[in-house]
């Protein structure tokens, strides 16, 4: 049985294949599951995945049972998986050969363990990760005053990893690898086209900030 799942949620079809291919190039599909969240009224993407579940044993799909954003669908890959570990992905991710080694030797000692994206200041300077992975014993306390749940889930789409992060360095339960290199590819750093998914994150920037604002004290006060 896989011990490792690589959670994406996705409203993306267009992006499912390219997500398989990047990711299995660089990991054992005997050791990785690959684990597609999607909408339950999303029929395109999940169509996508299914085509390429009927291929390969490794990918699965969860639909998302809980908040219509990205902290929902992984708190629902968090509630249907067994995994020992998850990696919180994205569908914009390019994996770069080795990435998995170091996180894994992290997690012996870390709840959670970031990577480098190669583009945000504060990623690669060691003080954030926009993506990670989680020891399951970690991920079902992540969530500062919402137990079993890894994100929380009122944040529209920003700040969720944000949150994410900065309450585990509060705990001590954070390590940064800057030598796992997972790289977003994000129309920030001119590397994707804006479309609708990401114009909405743009969109509701404002009311996310004012939730983290509303919420910092939650795990500064720790």
């Amino acid at each position: 049985m896989r011990d490792i799942a690589v959670v994406v949620p996705t409203i993306r079809a267009e992006s499912v294949a390219r997500v398989v291919e990047d990711l299995f190039a660089t990991v054992d599909a005997a050791m990785v599951d690959l684990v597609f969240v999607c909408e339950t009224d999303d029929q395109v993407t999940r169509l996508r995945v299914a085509d390429q579940m009927t291929v390969d044993a490794a990918v699965m799909c969860v639909l998302n049972e809980r908040s219509r954003n990205y902290a929902g669908a992984v708190n629902t890959a968090l509630l249907r998986t067994w995994h020992r570990y998850l990696f919180i992905g994205s569908d914009d991710l390019h994996f770069h050969p080795g990435w998995l080694p170091p996180l894994l030797e992290g997690a012996q000692q870390y709840g959670m363990v970031g990577t480098n994206d190669l583009h945000n200041p504060d990623v690669v300077a060691g003080k954030h990760a926009t993506h990670y992975l989680v020891t399951r014993e970690y991920a079902v306390t992540g969530c500062v005053d919402a137990p079993g749940q890894l994100l929380h889930e009122g944040y529209l789409h920003n700040y969720t990893d944000t949150e994410a992060v900065q309450t585990a360095i509060a705990r001590g339960q954070y390590l940064h690898r800057g030598d796992s290199i997972v790289e977003h590819l994000h129309p920030a750093w001119g590397l994707a086209q804006v479309d609708d998914a990401y114009r909405k994150s743009l969109t509701t920037a404002g009311d996310d900030a004012g939730r983290y604002a509303e919420r910092i004290h939650l795990w500064t006060s720790q």
